[in-house]
Parts: structure tokens; C-alpha cells; sequence
């Protein structure tokens, strides 16, 4: 008895889990991708096409896993299953004929594999169309160009192989449109000839069709807007009248090119033709006689259109000498040419101009970058080989070939400045060239007025050199300096005499430096002690120098720079016949 009993329960709760497990929702377990984001408009009476919004190419191969597609409707939850009288099953489709309000609602596409399962709802919106141009409430933008020859490509035509027997039909606005001088249809396109302005609007693409024995309609509105972009007439770039020497015998090719601006389609022609004893003849495009044309080439560019037609002659004969080659352009902006004509030259001579012409250039090229490359070495040589060239400074009423300043303001910062000044230069330029220079503070008399000093010494001095640092010169303080000394301030200012400013660290911020001197560096320059120039050669020697120099032992090349711009001390005492 109490196995009976237990048995009787066992087989309830068997009862009770099987009506649980067939209650069960069945697409519970596929993978939900939720509402798609774009919508199918209808108008009542017409076809629409709902299309699975599941990327299957995405989910699987489907060339390697066989797959089936099935509908519910998610109002009802009932799977489309039977072919009704107004709705079919097409592949991964579901077409509805004489569509009403009752089909609007949401449509759940499921698709199955062996061992998955995908899911997502697409929307079906069914409205009344209201618009007095018969504007659709689905429509697309597509864009034509004005003045030129464009067309409209129908939206349905995704569908042309999937139904029967389909006929296309358009409408602007609401009339429909007849072929004529201004539209031309070709089944899913409508051309539309020299595009105008008042060509924009609401075009509509009708289809018809049938499809599994039921007939039906959809359509589609397009909004058109006119572009007033067009192609201009073109213009031959070359050749143009040329006339070219030949030597006989040798190969030659000509490029004609057409320029075409603007937008649109251009519809153009290059060829090349030639006329011999009066006869007009087209220059062949095989490749195997002598004289032919290659195929256009033609390239987009931002302004429009560029067209190049390359006539090729492999061997040039006598009898291709005096005659008028031309290139002929044929287009729907008008028709130019363009001509050349080959005569034969003497090839001696002509070698004999080249090799001259090309002696010169190498001389006037050479000369020039040695001028501009050694022009520092160039004239110190000249300075040293032929004093005789320079007028003698003896009489001049000048004591010094320079005056030495440098800023002395804050302690310690024209220290650089002044261990150069008392230390280096008298040891190069006096020690080892001979020029005399006045240095403050080592020249001036005791207990003299250091404005005084200053004036005064300017006055008997040929040269003025200013040496300045970065920490020296870039202070308040110093900004004044050059301002508190009379006859300093009026070189720099006036420019009463020639001033050669020393630079022996690296200015970072210009900006910093008195006007007067930014004004005197961007007009003529600065020496600047601190940098390396390395030349060719003598690349290695300067990289091992350059450990064991510093502004304040600069480089053999700063030197020269300097003694460039000191006076010349020359012999001739009537006459200077040569200037740097």
C-alpha cells in the first residue's frame, strides 16, 4: 500500500513538470538582438517587404551551415507558418499584398542553425499619404549635378530579381513622366537630360510585378536636389603652335593634355590626327606602326578633370618633318586643337650648344656656391695676397681698430662676457693678428667718467664689438644699459659707426635682448661664438674640438668671421679698387 502510494506521487510531479516544460516559450532560449533601428513604411492597398534584420554573414558562414528562417508576429505570438492570401514567404523575406492597418505591428525574425538560435524584431508602419506632391513617408536623397546630363537610380531595384515580370513606371510629383527630349528611362533609372534647377522635387519610382501567382504594387519616393556644379569648356594645356627640333632617326613622343574644370560626367574625346599632302588622316591606335596614339589616360583632380592622349613615333623619317600634327578635342563644351609641327636640326650644333651652355651653367653654378660657401676664406685670402687693393687706414684720424663692450651689470653676470673680453680676444686679435683694441676698464685712465670714457673712445675707434651673453644682457638692469652710456647708445641707434655684435651663448628668447640690439641682429646678423659648424671633411676633427671648446675658445671658423668684418689694413693710399 505505501507503494502505491509513493508511486501515485511520483507520477503527479512528473504530470506537473511536463505542463511546466511545455509552457515554456520556445524562442526563450535564442539570442535577442532586440528592435532594429530602421522602419518599413506602406501605404494601404500596396506590397511591402519585411527583410530579416539579422546579418547572418555575421552570426555564421551560411555557405558552411545550413540555416532556416521563420516569422512571429509579436502581437499574437503565432509563427507565420502558411502562405496566406496576402502574405508570402520569400527566402528570408515576408512580403505583404494589399497592405491595411491591421498588418502594422512588430514582426520577430528567428533564425535557426543546428545548435543556435538568433532573434530580432523589425517594425511595419502603415500611414495615409497626405502630402499634396505625393511625397511618401519613406523616401531618399539622391543628388544631381545642373547643366550637365544626370540620372536618378530607382530604390526598389534591389528587388528586380526576386519577383516576376516586374514594370517600373516614374512620377515627379504626381504626374507621370513620359519620355521626351528631357527624360529617358531605362527600366530602374530615369535620365534626365541638361539637369536644370526647376529639375528638383519629389520623384516617385513605381514597380509592378507578381510573385508566386499574386500580383501587387510598391513604391518609393526619391527627394531630388540640384547641384549647380558643372564642367567648364576645356582647354588644351599642350601642345600649343610648338615647333620642335628633331634629329632624324631618333624616337619621340608628345603628350596631349586636356584640362577640364568642374563637376559632373564629362563626355570627351582626345585623338590625335595628321595632315599630309592636304589630307586630314587619324593617327592609328596599333601599337605595331611607327607612328601611333596610346589610350587616354585620364585622372580626377580637386579643380575636375585631367585627359592625356600620347602620341608615339618610333623612328623619325624624313617625311615626318613639316607636317602639322594635331591633337583634336571633341566635347560637349566645344571643340579646341592643338599642333605641333617636327623640324630637323643640325646635331652638331646642336651638341656643341648643349656642352657650352652646360660648361657655363657648371661654371656660374660652381662659382656661385663657392662665392656663398668659402666667401669668408675668399676675401681674407685676397686681404692677405694683395694688400695693395686696399686703402691704407694710416690717416683716418682713427686710433683703434676696435672698441670692446660688454655689458657690466649684475655681479657675476658678465663674467663670460668679461673673461672674453680681457682674456681671449687680445690674445687672437692682437696677440695673433696685430689689430689694436680698446677695452674698458683696461685702457681708460684712472678716475675718468665712465660716459666720457666711453664717447670719447668710440670717436678714435674704427669698429665697435659687443659681446653679450644670455645671463648678461636678458635682465632689467641691463635692458638699461646700453641706454645709460651716451655714446654707446648713439652707435647702436644712429648706426654712426659699423657694429659686429659677439653672441657667446645660445638666446633662447630674443625677446629679451634692447630693441636696439634685436633691430641690429635681424638686420645684419650675429657671430655667434657658442655654435659648431661642421663642413665635409672636416667633420670628425670638429666632433673631436668640440670636447675640449666652448665660447669661450671658440671655433677656427668664428675667427675668420670676425677678422671679416674688422678693418682692412691695406697698402694703397690714393685708391680702393676692390669693397667686401
Amino acid at each position: 500500500m505505501g507503494r502505491l502510494v509513493l508511486f501515485f506521487l511520483l507520477a503527479l510531479l512528473w504530470a506537473a513538470e511536463c505542463a511546466v516544460i511545455s509552457n515554456k516559450d520556445p524562442l526563450e532560449s535564442c539570442q535577442d538582438f532586440g528592435l532594429a533601428f530602421e522602419r518599413v513604411f506602406a501605404l494601404p492597398g500596396e506590397a511591402s517587404v519585411l527583410e530579416c534584420p539579422l546579418s547572418i554573414d555575421y552570426l555564421f558562414d551560411p555557405k558552411e551551415t545550413s540555416f532556416n528562417v521563420s516569422w512571429y508576429n509579436v502581437k499574437t505570438g503565432s509563427e507565420i507558418t502558411a502562405v496566406e492570401h496576402s502574405v508570402i514567404l520569400k527566402e528570408n523575406s515576408l512580403w505583404f499584398f494589399n497592405v491595411s492597418k491591421q498588418h502594422q505591428g512588430k514582426y520577430r525574425c528567428v533564425v535557426r542553425t543546428s545548435s543556435k538560435c538568433f532573434k530580432q524584431v523589425t517594425m511595419l508602419i502603415v500611414s495615409e499619404m497626405t502630402s499634396e506632391t505625393c511625397e511618401r513617408p519613406q523616401r531618399s536623397i539622391q543628388n544631381i549635378k545642373a547643366r550637365v546630363n544626370d540620372l536618378l537610380a530607382c530604390p526598389l531595384r534591389r528587388y528586380l530579381k526576386t519577383v516576376d515580370r516586374p514594370v517600373i513606371q516614374w512620377y515627379k510629383n504626381c504626374e507621370l513622366i513620359q519620355e521626351d527630349e528631357k527624360f529617358s528611362i531605362n527600366r530602374e533609372f530615369l535620365y534626365i537630360r541638361k539637369v536644370h534647377e526647376d529639375d528638383a522635387g519629389f520623384y516617385t519610382c513605381k514597380m509592378s510585378f507578381s510573385l508566386a501567382g499574386v500580383a501587387g504594387e510598391m513604391a518609393e519616393t526619391i527627394e531630388c536636389e540640384v547641384q549647380d556644379e558643372y564642367l567648364k569648356k576645356p582647354q588644351v594645356i599642350q601642345p600649343v603652335n610648338e615647333i620642335i627640333r628633331m634629329e632624324e632617326g631618333s624616337s619621340f613622343s608628345k603628350d596631349c593634355v586636356v584640362v577640364m574644370l568642374g563637376k559632373g560626367i564629362p563626355l570627351i574625346e582626345v585623338l590625335w590626327k595628321v595632315l599630309v599632302e592636304e589630307e586630314e588622316e587619324f593617327v592609328t591606335q596599333n601599337m605595331s606602326h611607327r607612328i601611333h596614339q596610346k589610350p587616354r589616360n585620364e585622372s580626377v583632380t580637386a579643380d575636375g578633370f585631367v585627359f592625356v592622349r600620347t602620341l608615339s613615333v618610333s623612328h623619325v623619317s624624313e617625311d615626318d618633318f613639316y607636317l602639322n600634327f594635331t591633337c583634336l578635342v571633341s566635347s560637349s563644351r566645344g571643340h579646341l586643337t592643338g599642333q605641333f609641327m617636327l623640324i630637323p636640326t643640325d646635331p652638331d650644333l646642336l651638341l656643341f650648344a648643349g656642352l657650352l651652355l652646360g660648361l657655363l651653367a657648371l661654371f656660374f653654378t660652381s662659382a656661385v656656391f663657392l662665392c656663398s660657401v668659402f666667401k669668408v676664406e675668399l676675401v681674407l685670402w685676397v686681404r692677405t695676397a694683395f694688400p695693395f687693393l686696399y686703402k691704407t687706414t694710416d690717416g683716418d684720424g682713427k686710433q683703434y681698430d676696435a672698441y670692446i663692450a660688454y655689458p657690466r651689470v649684475l655681479e657675476g653676470s658678465s663674467e663670460k662676457a668679461e673673461v672674453f673680453a680681457m682674456s681671449t680676444l687680445p690674445q687672437i686679435l692682437e696677440g695673433r693678428y696685430g689689430y689694436k683694441l680698446f677695452i674698458l676698464g683696461r685702457d681708460g685712465l684712472p678716475g675718468e667718467a665712465v660716459v666720457d670714457v666711453v664717447q670719447e673712445a668710440l670717436s678714435r675707434c674704427r669698429r665697435l664689438l659687443l659681446l653679450y651673453t644670455a645671463s648678461s644682457l636678458c635682465s632689467p638692469e641691463a635692458q638699461e644699459w646700453a641706454e645709460q652710456q651716451t655714446g654707446l647708445h648713439r652707435a647702436l641707434v644712429d648706426h654712426s659707426m659699423s657694429i659686429v655684435l659677439l653672441e657667446l651663448e645660445e638666446i633662447r628668447d630674443p625677446l629679451c635682448l634692447p630693441l636696439a640690439i634685436r633691430l641690429l641682429k635681424d638686420k645684419q646678423g650675429v657671430l655667434q661664438a657658442w655654435k659648431r659648424r661642421r663642413r665635409w671633411g672636416w667633420a670628425i676633427q670638429d666632433r673631436r674640438s668640440e670636447e675640449r671648446t666652448s665660447s669661450l675658445q671658440p671655433s677656427e671658423r668664428f675667427w675668420k668671421e670676425v677678422r671679416f668684418h674688422m678693418p682692412v689694413r691695406g697698402k694703397a693710399k690714393d685708391r680702393n679698387w676692390f669693397s667686401f
